[in-house]
């Protein structure tokens, strides 16, 4: 079994057909792993992703027979810096897992965990993974505990008690009278009761979502969302509406969303999106959010009653209440599914192999920047050279790491950093001022003079630099080099003068040089 990576949105798109197989033959896909759900959801993380891609030996231009998308972050902990892998719906879906053409589980599954250890990471968290018992057994099976530590997460909330490890759903019969059936008396009464109520013309109605009304509905519901869980959720609130909206959006543009709004005359109740699964015919109930001030009819239930009855008359055979053991989806006449959240890890808290992963380079090269600015050199230091571990010729990591010890008088360190820098960076005139300063600091004005030459070649038109280079020819006695040097700055100059009158300033500067260079002959 051979494994391929698949990391870009445009690779990503090519494998919609063979993907859409795998899924449809597939009795553990739902749709958080589909392939329209997906290309919607990677477009808008931060952080790298991949796909784990297998495909038979025997096979090499046939199609690929399983697929596993993750995506990886990097985590400080205690100072370090370490990975930590995730599944690529992580933080949006509410599912979680992996696609496996039926019958290749036992060579598919053992093959993406064997690369997965080949990878660099701490922790690998399965986060409300829907799959199999037997795939989860066959998948946790390559990580023994005599390497790794695996445990599973409570999803027990300690605010409300809910088991977001429990999901509800309800297998919907092919007509509606055969779904209330299923229910209690008097539930069955009360939503025939509720629908009656907004079917009929009065001060209640339900509006379905379209091209021109979904911003607002859309807003509708977030309005409401954020206005209850803001008090629980804090500052994070923002950050996942922000990513709702998005997502959201993104499932409406691709015809997944369906977005129900109840209203009493012109005043919203509440919202309910749901996602569509054609392909598995499931309905997602996905979020909602209403009107705390409304003291009439359930709204949430109308709400859910209605997408119910709209799903059956669709041939949907599902309806998916997700995440959560909340006790009024149980009188939805529901059965339970169960997800994990496993979380295996290295014995020692350390990334395998002792590296970061490639992949996440800027973003520790960013942590590296922030600690550094903060003024924490020791924990930044420690980080660009968790960069060099991976990249040497780092020019970005080599420059601030040769600034942070210039920065504490450390200048033979800063000059063997910014040396290294001007063999990366040739071409960079700054590369080689960093090693020119570094050099005059340490009383070098043989290797600060050499210095100074390259960067009046890479850019003339700076006179400074000739002041610089003049100085320090001086400090070496060399005054006939300070004469040819200074000559030169001032032919530069007329060259380049009708353009920026750079010629005035070169003359300035040159008759400051002169004059230390006669102070210093005396």
């Amino acid at each position: 079994m051979r494994i391929e990576v698949i990391d870009t949105l445009a690779d990503f798109a090519k494998l919609e057909d063979n993907w859409n197989a795998i899924y449809d033959a597939d009795p553990d896909a739902q749709l958080f792993m589909s392939w329209k759900w997906l290309s919607c959801w990677l477009r808008q993380i931060a952080s790298p992703w991949f796909v784990l891609a297998a495909k038979a030996d025997s096979k090499a231009d046939g199609p690929y027979v399983a697929f596993l998308p993750m995506r990886i972050q990097t985590k400080t902990e205690n100072g370090r810096i370490h990975n930590e892998l995730n599944m690529a719906g992580n933080f949006s879906a509410d599912y979680t897992g992996l696609l496996c053409a039926p019958g290749a589980e036992h060579v598919a599954i053992p093959a993406f965990a064997r690369h997965v250890k080949q990878l660099n990471w701490s922790r690998l968290n399965f986060d409300n993974f829907r799959v199999s018992e037997p795939r989860m057994r066959l998948l946790l099976a390559h990580f023994p505990k005599a390497n790794f530590q695996t445990s599973e997460t409570n999803r027990v909330g300690k605010v409300d008690g809910i088991d977001n490890s429990l999901c509800p759903f309800a297998v919907l019969p092919s007509s509606w009278d055969s779904y209330l059936e299923t229910l209690s008396t008097n539930t069955r009464q009360k939503i025939r009761r509720l629908l009656r109520m907004v079917d009929a013309t009065g001060e209640y109605r339900i509006t379905v979502a379209t091209p021109e009304t979904f911003e607002r509905d859309l807003a509708t519901l977030l309005q409401f969302w954020e206005t209850k869980w803001k008090p629980r959720k804090g500052d994070l609130t923002q950050t996942l509406v922000r990513s709702n909206r998005a997502m959201l959006t993104r499932s409406y543009q691709a015809g997944l969303l369906y977005l129900p709004t109840l209203w009493k005359e012109d005043r919203p109740l509440v919202a309910l999106a749901t996602l569509m699964d054609t392909r598995k015919h499931a309905f997602l109930f996905y979020m909602t959010g209403r009107d705390e001030t409304f003291e009439g009819p359930p709204p949430g239930v109308i709400l859910h009653a209605h997408s119910i009855r709209h799903a059956i008359a669709n041939g949907f055979t599902e309806y998916d209440f997700l995440r959560g053991n909340e006790p009024y989806k149980y009188s939805f006449g529901v059965k339970e599914r169960h997800i994990r959240c496993t979380v295996v890890g290295t014995k020692n808290g350390l990334n395998l192999g002792g590296k970061i992963d490639p992949r996440t380079v800027p973003d520790v090269l960013q942590q590296a920047t922030d600690l550094h600015q903060a003024g924490k050199l020791v924990e930044a230091e420690r980080a660009y050279r968790e960069v060099l571990n991976v990249e040497a010729k780092n020019a970005d990591a080599i420059h601030r790491l040769g600034q942070l010890f210039a920065n504490k008088g450390d200048h033979i360190a800063a000059k063997r950093f910014f040396k290294t820098l001007t063999a990366v960076r040739p071409d960079a005139y700054k590369s080689w001022l960093c090693l020119a300063k570094s050099c005059e600091a340490l009383g070098q004005h043989l290797d600060a003079a050499n210095a100074y030459r390259e960067i009046i070649r890479l850019k003339p038109d700076m006179p400074e630099t000739f002041k610089s280079l003049a100085e320090a020819l001086i400090k070496l006695g060399r005054m006939t080099e300070v004469n040819e040097a200074l000559a030169s700055a001032l032919g530069r100059a007329a060259n380049v003068s009708k353009k920026n009158g750079s010629e005035l300033k070169t003359r300035r500067v040159v008759d400051r040089t002169m004059a230390q260079g006669e102070a210093a002959s005396l």
